[in-house]
């Protein structure tokens, strides 16, 4: 699932190298580069066709310019970049719900964790697990409601709606923000995730002293005013409240 993120160009080491989201094929930046400079109006004309075939100079960079917001542009976004990574990595429809809201994808994992508590089968992926007693794992979810929604600061209080929405069976908008996993040390974990700032960023995120769980510092009011040695954790401090574990 995680390799994509090193799908890079190898002439610069910047942008993605191949397009693979919404079409049949992966589609080469650097071979459409070398047609389109092969096309262009001054090689063209070197080879004997007249003056008004091929693309301009003006035109050329314009194509160029366009082929790299292709790369910036057309990226799975939000949750639908994290089921973009659930495809990639191979998921089928009965393992993942593949959504553009995050609360649908959550309210399946917790209504895996229900059937899997009470010995039901299920083929889905992941279970909903509270991020303040579970240590993440590298491909683990970390997820928090967004603004709108900050008073679900709690994993009971989330789960109460999402059992709601679990199975297709609705419960209204539940603006969320999961971010993916992709490291873990002794001293915390790294995330990314799309849509966060306008961009797909990274964020470090700390454990609690002596543990292996997030630092309550991260939550709204986590830190009492004044408190000796707590850290001001900026814009990462939000509702964290759920963790969706690979089963």
């Amino acid at each position: 699932m995680l390799g994509y993120w090193g799908a890079v160009a190898p002439q610069d080491g910047r942008l993605p190298s191949q397009v693979r989201f919404g079409a049949l094929r992966p589609a080469d930046r650097r071979l459409l580069k070398e047609a389109l400079d092969q096309a262009s109006n001054e090689r063209l004309q070197g080879l004997g066709v007249g003056p008004d075939q091929g693309l301009a100079a003006s035109e050329l960079r314009a194509a160029k310019t366009a082929l790299d917001r292709v790369a910036v542009i057309d990226t799975p976004w939000s949750a639908a970049f994290i089921s973009w990574l659930a495809r990639q990595a191979g998921l089928g429809a009965d393992e993942f719900v593949f959504s553009d809201a995050h609360a649908d994808y959550a309210a399946a994992a917790w209504q895996a964790g229900v059937d899997e508590a009470a010995g039901r089968a299920t083929r889905y992926a992941m279970r909903a697990c509270p991020i303040a007693s579970t240590p993440p794992r590298v491909g683990d979810l970390v997820c928090q409601t967004r603004e709108e929604a900050a008073g679900l600061d709690s994993f009971d209080a989330l789960g109460a709606v999402l059992a709601s929405r679990a199975g297709g069976r609705g419960g209204g908008a539940l603006p969320m923000h999961c971010d993916v996993v992709v490291q873990v040390d002794a001293a915390g974990f790294d995330t990314i995730g799309g849509n966060v700032l306008q961009s797909v960023t990274a964020r470090r995120l700390d454990f609690g002293a002596g543990g292996r769980l997030l630092d309550p510092s991260y939550l709204p009011g986590g830190c009492a005013a004044n408190a000796t040695g707590c850290v001001d954790r900026h814009m990462s401090r939000q509702p964290w409240s759920l963790l969706l574990q690979w089963r």
